[in-house]
């Protein structure tokens, strides 16, 4: 598995596909087997890094992981059969917004795919969330652009730095969840549902 793993890094690197910083799955990873997390959906696949990282904590996990890039998803499929996880990840190719979901329900959704739409994956993926479940949102500092959007350039970054701050926004404000920001990796946002929702 450690040789998969090492491999993918690379793959990463060569071909500038995001994947997880290190940190930040150790830190998912610990909170899987803490809470014993059974059932996870991820959004954005990419090429199976962190579904392949998150599965593996221990025997129990079933995983739903959702990539919509063809040249990603195929490579993700891939590594997941190469890793022996494959009856535990269950990879769909289509886009997160339009994927139809019934009867299933998650302890775990994590949302690390087009940033610009994290607003819309989490309204529309909370209703999946097991009583005391949680989603966690991956880069929410986004590389330390996010609060510093006066110094960028580009136009589609800040666009797409501003979208992060609104969604941080609406993370606290959001009346039916309670959200912490960790600084740790690239940022994590963990929301748990209130208790009174």
């Amino acid at each position: 598995m450690q040789d998969l793993i090492k491999e993918m890094e690379s793959y990463a690197n060569e071909n500038n596909v995001p994947i997880i910083q290190k940190e930040s799955i150790v830190y998912i990873m610990k909170y899987i087997k803490e809470h014993n997390i059974k059932s996870i959906l991820e959004i954005g696949s990419a090429i199976g890094y962190s579904a392949i990282l998150m599965a593996s904590v221990n025997e129990d996990i079933k995983l739903t992981t959702i990539e919509r890039d063809e040249t990603r998803y195929m490579e993700c499929l891939k590594n997941i059969k190469k890793s022996g996880l494959d009856k535990k990840i269950n990879v769909v190719y289509q886009d997160a917004l339009e994927v139809n979901l019934t009867g299933v329900s998650y302890d775990l959704i994590f949302i690390d795919a087009a940033k610009g739409q994290n607003n819309n994956f989490f309204e529309k993926y909370k209703n999946f969330l097991n009583k005391d479940g949680i989603i966690i949102t991956d880069n929410i500092n986004f590389h330390g652009l996010v609060g510093n959007s006066e110094t960028i350039e580009s136009k589609n970054l800040k666009e797409l730095v501003g979208k992060i701050e609104s969604y941080i926004e609406f993370l606290k404000e959001n009346d039916e969840f309670d959200t912490e920001f960790l600084d740790i990796g690239d940022g994590l946002s963990v929301s748990r549902r209130k208790e009174s929702n």
